[in-house]
Parts: C-alpha cells; structure tokens; sequence
C-alpha cells in the first residue's frame, strides 16, 4: 500500500468551502457529502485499535527531515491512557471524522530534526479517505510552553543584544496541542474547508495555499523562516509580534500556508474557548525588562476568526444533532 504524503513536517497539513456570507448556508453543503454515519457513542471512542507501526515511507520522511537514530515508540499502559485522554478531549466534529478516515496513530523514539508530527494520506484508492498520524514519542513527555519556544526559537537569529522570547501556556502539555492541529488537518481535507475561494477561513486572508493576500503579503509576519526567508534578528523581534498582534493569524506557524493558517486556528480555538488554555508572549531586554507582551487568543482578529469556527461547529451540531 503506497502511502501519499500532504504534509508541512515541521509540524503538521491540509486542503479544505464556505461562501462570503459566512457559514450560513445550509448543513449538508457546508459539511460536502460527509455525514455523522449515525454513531453517537462516540465518546467512548478508543485510539488503541488504531494505534501501531508507521508506514516505511513515514521513517523516510522524518529521516529527511534531519531526525536519527528513529525507531518505533511502544506505548506504555500510562501513555496510552494519555493518548486516550487527549482524544477525548477534541472537538465532536474531529473525533467523527477521525473515527472513519484515521487508519493509524505511530509513535517515533527519534533525535529530533526539524519535524515533531506528520499527517498523511494513504492512497487506498477506495473510499472514504484514510490518513495516519505520526507523533515524535517525546511529546508525550513536554510540555505546551517549551515545545512553543523551542519551536518559536527557529525563526530567530541570535545576535548578542540580549533581547530575549518566551510563550507562557501555563503547565499544559504539549500533546493535545498536536493531536488538535494534526487531526484538524484530517477534518480540513475531509470536508474541504478552503477549496472555494469565498470561504471565510480564506477570503481576504490568502490567494491560494501559500501565497497570502495584501496586506498581510508585504508585512513583516510573511518574512519568517516558516515561508523561506532568513531568521530575523532579536532585536527585531518587537516590530514583527506587533505585526502579527493586528493580523488575523493566531501564531507565526499559521502564515506558512493556509492549510497550516486553519489547523492552528482550529487548534488554539478549541483550547481557549472549551479547554480554557491561556497564552502570553513576551519580549525583554538584556536588563529582563518588557519591552513587549500580548495574549495571542485574545486579538479582536482572532477573536473574530474564532467565531467562525464556533459556527461551523454549531452547523455540525445542527446537522447531527449529537449527544
């Protein structure tokens, strides 16, 4: 079986419909032809069936990506209690999607290059689409605010003026985070959430999956490593967190393509609004003084995109009525 890769390794993937008037149309055009295939016990949803070897192609991937010494992640009985734990925890509409179209959930022990997960897709070539997940097995064991400032560390080149960055997510970990944007990449290509140009998730945002639309094409949050360019001087930082606190993108990951734009606006929306997860940036001079803090949930931006995931989801409801 030939495993196809949709993928932005260094994380996460996606392709995805709604028109300008928002989500109001009607249930069985916003969702496309997926259905809620009549199960409500859901809840009670177990990963441990789906759980096992990653496809050959998978390691290559990773290997590609500057990891080694990669291996298969056994899980313990603790850790598949808390993979459990974390799928339970996703939004009903993922935990659907996931129960029909998630073939495998793996687990890598692996020295880290510049990937932690991937989702792919497996061409069966019969329906309905099958995709597995891979995991960097430490994630397991890290926690939400370091994997953020590892992750964040990248885009930025240390040139001595001691200007310093740091995510606060409080003691979260970093799992739910990750299985919230993977799975949501899964969900997006399900249902196609960004194929029609109109769609609220695109509009006015993006020109297509990587080219993004004025102004945000000529601001500063379009020049990070995450879309090809050079790491940005710390003493810069300020200028570009200002930038991105008046976008309408919730970190700088999301502005390496769309479908990356909408597996962390989902991701961070479910955490806030039904998770009650914070978060903090802030910026210090060599002294530990502030010269810059913002909430990234909390921007009257991302507030509003927020909202239009929140209706999608009550048209999901809307349509199957879960319990």
């Amino acid at each position: 079986m030939k495993t196809a890769v949709s993928l932005v390794l260094s994380m996460l993937i996606a392709i995805p419909a709604f028109p300008t008037n928002g989500l109001a149309q009607e249930p069985e055009t916003a969702l496309h032809s997926f259905t809620c295939r009549e199960r409500r016990g859901n809840e009670s949803f177990s990963m441990q069936s789906r759980i096992g070897a990653p496809a050959p192609e998978v390691i290559e991937i990773f290997s590609g990506s500057g990891a080694s010494d990669i291996s298969e992640h056994v899980l313990t009985q603790s850790e598949l209690a808390q993979v459990n734990s974390a799928f339970e925890r996703l939004p009903f509409l993922h935990r659907e999607v996931l129960q029909t179209h998630l073939r495998r959930l793996s687990f890598l022990d692996l020295q880290p290059g510049s990937g932690s997960a991937l989702t792919s897709k497996v061409e069966t070539g019969d329906e309905p689409l099958q995709f597995d997940i891979t995991l960097r097995a430490s994630l397991l064991d890290e926690s939400l605010t370091t994997f953020l400032n590892t992750k964040e560390a990248r885009l930025f080149n240390d040139e001595g003026s001691g200007v310093q960055i740091a995510f606060d997510a409080g003691d979260s970990d970093a799992l739910i985070y990750i299985l919230l944007h993977e799975a949501t990449h899964i969900v997006d290509q399900v249902l196609g959430l960004s194929e029609n140009d109109e769609s609220p998730f695109r509009s006015g945002i993006w020109m297509d999956n990587r080219a993004l639309a004025a102004p945000h094409a000529s601001s500063p949050i379009s020049k990070t490593r995450f879309r090809g360019a050079p790491p940005i001087p710390l003493k810069n930082a300020q200028e570009v967190y200002q930038a991105l606190q008046e976008s309408p993108f919730v970190s700088f990951y999301a502005t390496a393509a769309l479908s990356e734009d909408i597996a962390e606006l989902f991701a961070w929306q479910h955490l806030a609004s039904d998770l009650d997860q914070t978060l903090t940036l802030s910026i210090t001079d060599s002294q530990g003084g502030t010269l810059f803090s913002y909430k990234p949930l909390e921007t009257p931006e991302v507030l509003a995109r927020f909202e239009d995931v929140k209706k999608l989801y009550e048209l999901y409801r809307k349509d199957c009525n879960p319990t």
